[in-house]
């Protein structure tokens, strides 16, 4: 028996691993949309198609790319592919790979309508709960009427989602940040944490580790969507003054509702702005991060964001950036599942993102050639099912890589 068939064999009859935990272990809170049982279910078979797509499938994939498109290329070309867009074009001719490609979108095209669905059908008592729970609560929200979002939220719906981060429906609405969150967990399987916060738990773990004493006094947050991550903040350093921004009014609107409801936010700002274009009272900023954010930009904005971290950052302060990991170094095939993003699922920078020298863009920004690194940072899963942490699924996963710059107390000519 060949070794792709000893595989083949052993991935059949090997046990499945452990379901992703069910939607309803997630958070609760006031400002969440309330699910029926059938709502849950939806959700539910969202995470059971990714896990099964993840665990099953994506095995299957690798092998036929091994057994199958490899040696056509190369009796093609008369060599191995020289890049993933020789490897892709090859790659999505092969049924298993268009069978895994097809169903993934199909779970992310169930999980935006379902969650849009669930949200529209309370969106007026969600408006109201929302409105109650800002009322005496501490935490501020500022909103810009006159504010245009940057064309890259408008031009494309990010992730399948309907009317994108950046579009109202109503008056107060928040149906992009509420269908966000639901929609999320379901998509992750649980493995970002009940809060959906394993950015913002691993942006902690590291600080703690690699500056253990120190305390920020300002904290800005770039992009901070339903402020998950920037909760996680301003509870880990309760003394800090934090501005969280965000372009989408829906978005800040439900983040502050949900920061009131769980508590420990009432030293958190949110603000909507442009993040390209800052002009905060509250500045300069001892640590100025973004989370997940960049690959929803471009590349002229991504220059401009780095700016920004650079000049509302104080001297002695970091700026912490955390996306998915680069592809250089990556197998070919590796490289095209990582990349399945920014083809299919509305990723428009996802792509190019992760071919570009993060390095030398925060250089460019200003930060100095000696004060800028590359780093990773984790989280533990938290009460994920046994078996299911540290599983990857390309894009998903929380195996981030990080690019920080710091700007030093003293400034030298």
């Amino acid at each position: 028996m060949s070794a792709v068939r000893k595989d083949q064999a052993t991935s059949a009859t090997a046990a499945p691993a452990p379901l992703p935990r069910p939607w309803q272990s997630i958070q609760p809170h006031a400002a969440m949309p309330e699910l029926s049982h059938d709502e849950r279910v939806r959700f539910n078979v969202v995470a059971a198609m990714n896990h099964f797509l993840a665990q099953r499938l994506l095995p299957r994939v690798r092998e036929a790319a091994a057994r199958d498109v490899e040696p056509a290329l190369e009796a093609r070309l008369g060599r191995p592919a020289a890049d993933r867009h020789e490897y892709r074009r090859e790659l999505e001719k092969n049924l298993t790979w268009r069978l895994w490609s097809r169903l993934r979108r199909s779970t992310m095209e169930l999980r935006q309508q379902a969650g849009r669905l669930t949200v529209l059908r309370q969106l007026p008592e969600l408006v109201s709960t929302s409105r109650d729970l800002l009322k005496d609560s501490g935490v501020s929200l500022t909103l810009d009427p006159a504010m245009t979002p940057p064309r890259y939220l408008t031009s494309l719906p990010s992730h399948l989602m309907p009317g994108g981060y950046v579009t109202d429906l109503v008056d107060g609405d928040v149906t992009a940040g509420a269908s966000y969150e639901i929609g999320l967990y379901a998509t992750l399987g649980g493995q970002s944490g009940p809060a959906s916060d394993r950015a913002g738990r691993a942006t902690v773990a590291w600080l703690r580790e690699h500056r253990p004493d120190w305390r920020p006094r300002r904290i800005l947050d770039l992009g901070c969507g339903i402020g998950a991550n920037t909760l996680v903040l301003a509870q880990a350093f309760p003394d800090a003054e934090v501005v969280a921004v965000d372009a989408g009014a829906p978005m800040l609107r439900y983040a502050a509702a949900r920061t009131a409801a769980l508590g420990g936010g009432e030293h958190i700002r949110f603000v909507q702005a442009d993040a390209e274009r800052l002009a905060l009272d509250e500045a300069p900023f001892d640590l100025v991060l973004s989370l997940m954010v960049l690959h929803e930009t471009s590349r002229p904005a991504l220059q401009h964001i780095f700016a920004t971290s650079f000049q509302q950052l104080a001297p002695g302060g970091l700026a912490f950036h955390l996306e998915q990991p680069p592809y250089r170094d990556k197998p070919l095939i590796e490289q095209c599942l990582r990349d399945w993003d920014g083809r299919y699922n509305n990723e428009s920078f996802w792509s190019s993102l992760h071919d570009t020298d993060l390095v030398a863009c925060m250089r460019e920004a200003g930060f100095a050639a000696q004060h800028v690194h590359e780093t990773t940072a984790n989280a533990a899963i938290g009460d994920a099912a046994p078996g299911v942490q540290g599983q990857e699924d390309y894009g998903r996963g929380g195996a981030w890589y990080v690019v920080v710059g710091e700007k030093p107390a003293v400034q030298t000519n």
